[in-house]
């Protein structure tokens, strides 16, 4: 629609007189540039050579010396000239293919250090101190070559030093100027003087000229990848063959002061960057020309490393990183400022619209914004635009009106037609046709079918900054008060119940497929709201910013957020997972403030539609001072994540490792070649790493995690690139690192460093050998000792057992043949008293109650003697005696017995006490039965098993349904009282007319049978 807007005749000499409002060449520039001072930790701002080593790092020289950078922090080399000691600035430096490092000074020897950097080679060129160093390169052959002014080259190979000179082998009149080699490894040598320059190629043991330049300025060389050289001299650009064959590319800068290139560089693009002497820096991309923005005019040497930054080394601005632009930034240029878009949408035709911050309504055509409808006076001052599925646009204003366009037509909401005074600042098209409408006032419009209705809110719920529509077609809207709020029918419902109700201003409201509304917080973070669950997500949970302006996603599975400070994405699922609980921290990744190279970049809100994804896929992210533009398919990510390098241990805060020794730390362990593990005193206080990884592009997106193997359970997310921790116990330890850039997984940890904590003497094996012998000797002797005691003791307590048992034998005999005799001989003779005396019956009847008294006498004696005799102190024995006692006590009753015995016994011992009892109360049990229970039968079973022996008595009797306050009583009561005084249990049940059962339970002793 809005191609057609500009077909009109009025729109054609409105586009040719805007056709110039357009971004700025710095903002809307495809390059930015970064740069790093001694502010930065630079050793000096004058940078002399830059070059990216084999190990990754970024070496810098400078005029007082040598530095590596692994993007974040620059780390002092401190290269010393060998013999003399001395600290010179570096001219050029070069890595060798062997891993190594080439430094060479101002003046003095060339130094060549090995992979590890810990062995250093020097080589005396034997020149004068005005002959200054150019370059220094590596062939084909791995030999080195080292340019002088004057014209003086050496080359180094196999330890053996040549110098070459001209061909004629007179005085050097010409100074060399450039010295390269190309793909194949060939020497190429720019060389002139004041006439004429040339270009020369190395074969056949000489410098042969394959070019000759007319030109008195000094050319500059360097390799093309198609073959031949580039070369650079005054203002223009050569192409040159390996037969010498010249191209003029073109004029690179105009004929001015300072023109001269120093440095001269081919891309992996193909493209030629090139560094004037005074007047900054210049990109050839193979059609057209283009300066590039640097920190200073003067440029010295120029590289590029593996992730395809272009690194500049000025003359006193510092170093530069050269990058392409991740996130472009648009907007309407007026005079020498740019107005940003404020509130963006797309039509149905894929045209842009947009509100801009100074109240024009503005349309992108042809990659520019230009202003649209200037000439309606029906369109006030635009404060935001909205889209519908119809191909018109709403837009609303400050002067409480809406405006609907479409098909060339408009129509507008007012007073008059139910507009309350509100200065619209929010717009949300729904599915279901209706317009929702936000600004400053209480309350919120919706316009549906062409009449408009004013759902209240709360007076305390400020104004709306934030309306999104979900899934299932509900109207959610966000307010300056922190008050979240669903539309249902035509009332609100406040949902803030169930989020944190803080009072912080809600400033965006974003809507995904599976039903979740996430939330932007300001200075809360990020909130999810998903069938009724809610949860939080901030910096402490890796979120780059609690400030949250903008929320969008692109279509590769990414969340990108406008914040306070910048721009960040984020991987949904990964915010979904912490969210759900499943895991601690997310992984952002920035774009904005420094990395951009605009430090000011803000996320605005408030002015709905806001963050934008197009139809091409291209994200729109309103800015406070431009509207930001970022194309997810080719934003910079890194295929793989980059390696971890661990570049310093120290012990007590003493350096005790380091990544690469030097000349000056040979006491120092080098990491590089550390095969053993790192010893520690059992004393030390504190252990520190330092790690880094050496990944440029964007070195704040680098995350760590760390473990130490024998202590941590799990990986550690490092918040610096550094860990600590403290005193270690003795033992044996690994240290490893991992890195992840974010747009991947963590890389594969480095070997780890391994450790190992010396013990204090008394944690040493011989001293724990020597305490546990001696702690043995004393246990066995102690342990003899006592058992000595205890069996002492046993055999003691065996003798006076023994002595018992033979005082109880001998008692019981003396009973059974002395007192038993006695009383069977006194109850004979009454007896034939009896019977053969002429008394009258009254005396026979006396002397027959005195003979039952006696035999009942001699039965007691005999039950005395059966208690006390060892011999019978054995289960079997008491069984028996128990239970053939019972069938003569019943057989005398004439009541009928059952006797149930087990087939086994165990062979438990039974103390005369327990036996002496366990007779008394059965004897008491059977006497109550003949004397109370009219009981015809009785049952009699014992029961035995390792842990105690139970008695049951059971009769046929009449029962009783409670125990009876007569003699029978006190016979339950001295049986219940004879158990307690064995430790045993007694047991009654009765019933009327069931019979009475009896149970008496003996348990073992823990001592019995022992």
């Amino acid at each position: 629609m809005a191609t057609q807007l500009v077909r009109l005749p009025i729109w054609v000499g409105l586009i040719l007189v805007l056709a110039c409002s357009v971004l700025a060449d710095s903002t809307n520039s495809a390059w930015f540039t970064r740069v790093w001072q001694t502010s930065d930790g630079l050793p000096n701002n004058n940078v002399t050579a830059v070059v990216q080593g084999r190990d990754g790092y970024l070496w810098v020289a400078t005029l007082v010396g040598l530095a590596r950078f692994d993007g974040v922090r620059f780390t002092q080399f401190p290269y010393r000239i060998p013999a003399r000691g001395e600290e010179r600035g570096v001219r050029t430096i070069l890595p060798s293919r062997a891993g190594g490092l080439w430094i060479v000074p101002d003046e003095g020897p060339v130094s060549g250090l090995d992979a590890t950097f810990s062995h250093s080679v020097a080589w005396t060129n034997g020149l004068s101190k005005s002959n200054t160093p150019v370059n220094v390169v590596e062939d084909g052959k791995g030999s080195v070559w080292i340019a002088y002014s004057g014209r003086v080259i050496i080359r180094i190979r196999n330890g053996k030093t040549m110098q070459f000179v001209q061909q004629d082998g007179s005085t050097p009149s010409r100074s060399v100027y450039s010295l390269i080699t190309d793909a194949a490894g060939t020497v190429w040598l720019a060389e002139g003087n004041s006439d004429s320059s040339s270009v020369c190629v190395f074969s056949n043991g000489q410098f042969n000229t394959v070019a000759r330049l007319k030109f008195k300025d000094a050319p500059r060389v360097a390799a093309a990848r198609t073959g031949g050289v580039w070369i650079a001299t005054g203002t223009q650009l050569f192409k040159c063959d390996e037969q010498g064959k010249l191209e003029t590319i073109g004029q690179f800068q105009p004929d001015t002061p300072g023109a001269q290139p120093v440095a001269l560089l081919e891309d992996h693009m193909g493209a030629v960057w090139i560094g004037s002497v005074n007047n900054g820096l210049f990109r050839y991309n193979g059609t057209d020309f283009e300066r590039i923005e640097t920190s200073y005019p003067g440029i010295s040497s120029l590289t590029e490393d593996l992730e395809g930054n272009i690194w500049a080394g000025t003359a006193g601005g510092g170093l530069n990183r050269i990058s392409p632009r991740s996130v472009k930034l648009e907007g309407l240029e007026a005079k020498s400022s740019l107005v940003t878009v404020q509130s963006i949408c797309e039509d149905t035709n894929g045209v842009l619209w947009g509100a801009t911050q100074n109240g024009l309504l503005v349309s992108r055509v042809e990659g520019k914004w230009i202003p649209v409808l200037t000439n309606e006076a029906w369109l006030g001052v635009v404060t935001c635009v909205a889209a519908d599925h119809h191909g018109g646009i709403w837009i609303g204003t400050s002067d409480r009106q809406l405006h609907y366009w479409r098909n060339h037509e408009h129509k507008t909401w007012s007073r008059d037609k139910g507009m309350t005074k509100i200065t619209i600042t929010a717009l949300l098209p729904s599915s279901k046709g209706d317009l929702w409408i936000g600004g400053f006032a209480t309350g919120v419009p919706r316009l549906r079918d062409g009449k408009i209705q004013t759902l209240k809110t709360p007076v305390e719920a400020g104004r709306v900054l934030a309306m999104a529509e979900d899934a299932a077609g509900n109207i959610w809207i966000g307010t300056s008060r922190g008050q979240l709020m669903r539309a249902d029918g035509d009332q609100f419902v406040n949902e803030t119940q169930n989020t944190p109700d803080t009072g912080q201003a809600i400033r965006s409201l974003y809507a995904t497929p599976d039903g979740a509304l996430w939330i932007g917080y300001e200075g809360l973070g990020l909130g999810w709201l998903k069938a009724g669950a809610f949860a939080r997500t901030g910096v402490e949970q890796g979120l780059s910013d609690d400030y949250i302006s903008q929320i969008i996603a692109d279509n590769n599975g990414w969340f990108w957020f406008g914040s306070d400070h910048g721009i960040f994405k984020i991987r949904q699922r990964e915010l979904e997972q912490v969210m759900e609980g499943q895991r601690d921290q997310v992984r952002s990744i920035n774009y904005g403030q420094k990395n951009e190279g605009d430090p000011s970049m803000e996320a605005d809100f408030g002015f709905l539609p806001g963050a934008l994804r197009s139809h091409d896929g291209q994200l729109w992210i309103p800015m406070r001072t431009a509207l930001a533009v970022i194309d997810p398919q080719i934003t910079p990510m890194i295929p793989k994540p980059p390696p971890t390098l661990l570049t310093r241990v120290a012990l007590d805060g003493q350096t005790i490792a380091a990544c690469g020794g030097i000349v000056s730390t040979q006491t120092i362990a080098n990491l590089k070649t550390l095969e053993v593990p790192l010893r520690l005193p059992a004393s030390h206080r504190k252990l520190d790493f330092e790690f880094t990884a050496l990944s440029f592009s964007a070195p704040e997106n680098i995350h760590f995690r760390f473990r130490l193997d024998g202590l941590d359970n799990d990986w550690v997310d490092a918040e610096t690139r550094s860990a600590g921790y403290s005193r270690l116990a003795a033992g044996n330890y690994q240290f490893r690192v991992e890195a992840s850039n974010g747009d991947g997984p963590w890389n594969e940890a480095a070997a780890p460093l391994r450790i190992v904590v010396i013990p204090f003497f008394w944690q040493t094996w011989w001293f724990r050998l020597g305490v546990f012998a001696l702690f043995t000797s004393s246990v066995i002797g102690v342990v003899r000792y006592i058992s000595f005691r205890r069996l002492r003791g046993k055999l003691w307590r065996v003798e006076q057992q023994a002595a018992l048992d033979k005082e109880r034998t001998r008692i019981a005999r003396d009973l059974h043949d002395d007192l038993g005799c006695s009383l069977t001989q006194m109850a004979l003779t009454l007896d034939m008293t009896r019977r053969n005396s002429g008394a009258s019956d009254q005396v026979k009847g006396t002397i027959q109650h005195c003979s039952l008294i006696v035999r009942q006498i001699a039965k007691s004696v005999n039950e005395i003697v059966w208690a006390i005799n060892p011999r019978n102190d054995t289960l079997r024995y008491t069984v028996d005696y128990i239970s053939q006692f019972a069938v003569e006590f019943l057989h005398a009753a004439n009541i009928r017995c059952r006797i149930d015995l087990p087939d086994s016994l165990p062979g438990r011992m039974v103390t005369p006490e327990a036996r002496h009892n366990l007779l008394l109360v059965v004897k008491e049990a059977l006497n109550n039965i003949t004397r109370h229970a009219h009981a015809s039968e009785v049952q009699l079973q014992i029961t035995a098993t390792e842990k105690q022996v139970t008695i049951n008595i059971k009769d046929n009797g009449q029962g009783f349904e409670r125990v009876p306050d007569n003699a029978s009583s006190d016979g339950l009561r001295n049986m219940r009282q004879r158990m307690d005084e064995i430790a045993g249990h007694f047991q009654l049940e009765s019933r009327i007319g069931a019979g009475t059962r009896i149970s008496f339970i003996y348990v073992w002793p823990p001592d019995n049978g022992s």
